[in-house]
C-alpha cells in the first residue's frame, strides 16, 4: 500500500468511519461567507469566533511544520430511548457520552502512532477537534469529507449522515489533497421548516441568537422570555435540523463505547435532580469528563428551569395537578441567590399559574 492507503486502512481500524486528506493553503470563499455571518451579527456573543478570521480560515497557521491534513470523522448517533417521563430534559445526541474533544483527539494521536509504527519513522504531527481556530467544517468540505447541508452541518456520503464528530491531524508528511464531494440538499429545506425558533436561513446560515444549541450551551444570560417556549424539552443542545434531514434516515451507530450513553449523561436528565445541585464543585463532580460542563452549573440550571416550564405548561393543558413540581421549584427558588435563576424559577411556575405568562 501507498502512504494514503496505509491512513486509509489505519484510520478504519481504529473506528474512524471516513478519512480524507486536506491541502492547507488558505479557505478564501470560505473567509468571504464566513465574514458576511459575522457582519449579520449571526455569532451572537461568542466573541472568540469574531477574532482574526484570515487566521481561522489559514490551517497552516496552527502548525507551520506541517505539510498536509488528516481529517477523519466519526459518528456519535446512537438510537433515542422512549421519554422517561415528564420531568425530564433530553440532550444532543452528540453529549450523552463523554465529552468528545478528549476522546477524539487520543483517537488522533492513536492513529499518528499507528502510521509512525506502520511507515518506520517518526512524525510531527498534533491533534485537533473543534478546539482551536480552525474552520474545519469549511475544509472538510473542500476536501470531500462530505458536503456541507444547508443544516450548515457536513453531510457524508452514502447516508453517512451529520451526526459525526470532526478531527484532525496536521502532519508533516506531504500528501495528495483530495477533491471536494458534489452533494446537495437540493430543495429540500426540512431543518429550516422544522427549526422550533426559525434559526436556520435559506441559503444555509445559522442565526446563533435564535439557534436552541446556542442558547443552552453558548449564551451565558438569560434565554429570552418570548423563546422559552420554543426550547420545548431541550435541555442542552438540539438535534432538530438533524432528525428532520433526509440524509439521517438511517444514520450509523458510533462504534466505540465512550459515546454510548451509558458512558456518559444519557439521552434524558432527571430536571429535579439537578435543582439540588448547590454549588460549581458539586456540579463539576457530577458532569466530569462529559460535554455538559459546558454551561456551567447556572446555565444548566437555567435551561431546566425553562424545560421545566415547558412541561408544567403542557400538565396545565392537559388538567393534571403537578403540585410537587410546583412546590420543588418554589423551594428552590426561595433558596438560590442568582436572580437571573430566580426569575427563571419565577417563571416556570407562572407556566402552570397563569397560561397568559408564555
Amino acid at each position: 500500500m501507498d502512504t494514503k492507503q496505509t491512513i486509509l486502512h489505519l484510520a478504519r481500524s481504529l473506528g474512524f468511519q471516513r478519512t480524507v486528506v486536506a491541502s492547507l493553503t488558505p479557505m478564501r470563499r470560505s473567509l468571504a461567507r464566513y465574514e458576511e455571518w459575522i457582519d449579520k451579527g449571526y455569532a451572537g456573543e461568542m466573541n472568540y469566533l469574531k477574532r482574526d478570521p484570515k487566521a481561522r480560515h489559514s490551517p497552516a497557521l496552527l502548525f507551520p511544520e506541517a505539510r498536509s491534513a488528516i481529517i477523519v470523522s466519526v459518528s456519535y448517533y446512537t438510537p433515542l430511548p422512549p421519554d422517561p417521563g415528564l420531568y425530564f430534559g433530553r440532550v444532543a445526541s452528540y453529549a450523552v457520552g463523554l465529552d468528545y474533544h478528549a476522546v477524539l483527539r487520543k483517537k488522533i494521536r492513536e492513529l499518528k502512532t499507528a502510521l509512525e509504527t506502520e511507515l518506520g519513522q517518526p512524525l510531527l504531527g498534533k491533534a485537533y477537534t473543534d478546539d482551536v481556530p480552525l474552520q474545519e467544517r469549511s475544509l472538510a468540505a473542500r476536501h470531500g469529507l462530505g458536503f456541507a447541508g444547508r443544516n450548515t452541518l457536513i453531510i457524508g456520503p452514502k447516508l453517512m449522515g451529520s451526526f459525526n464528530f470532526i478531527g484532525e491531524l496536521l502532519t508533516d508528511l506531504p500528501l495528495d489533497a483530495d477533491e471536494p464531494y458534489v452533494g446537495t440538499c437540493g430543495k429540500c429545506f426540512r431543518c429550516g421548516v422544522q427549526c422550533p425558533t426559525d434559526a436556520i436561513l435559506p441559503e444555509g446560515q445559522l442565526n446563533s441568537n435564535l439557534c436552541i444549541s446556542y442558547l443552552t450551551i453558548e449564551n451565558k444570560g438569560a434565554i429570552p422570555i418570548e423563546l422559552r417556549p420554543k426550547v420545548g424539552q431541550w435541555l442542552f443542545g438540539c438535534d432538530v435540523c438533524q432528525e428532520v434531514c433526509p440524509y439521517n434516515q438511517r444514520p450509523p451507530e458510533t462504534p466505540w463505547p465512550e459515546f454510548q450513553p451509558e458512558s456518559g449523561v444519557g439521552h434524558y436528565i432527571d430536571l429535579l435532580s439537578l435543582l439540588e445541585i448547590k454549588d460549581e464543585e458539586e456540579f463539576l463532580t457530577r458532569f466530569r469528563h462529559t460535554a455538559l460542563r459546558r454551561p456551567k452549573r447556572r446555565g444548566l440550571l437555567r435551561n431546566a428551569l425553562v424545560v421545566l416550564g415547558n412541561r408544567l405548561r403542557e400538565q396545565k393543558a392537559m388538567g393534571s395537578r403537578p403540585d410537587h413540581v410546583i412546590e420543588r421549584i418554589e423551594q428552590y427558588r426561595d433558596s438560590e441567590s442568582d436572580p437571573m435563576l430566580r426569575e427563571h424559577a419565577e417563571w416556570a411556575m407562572a407556566q402552570y399559574s397563569a397560561r397568559a405568562a408564555s
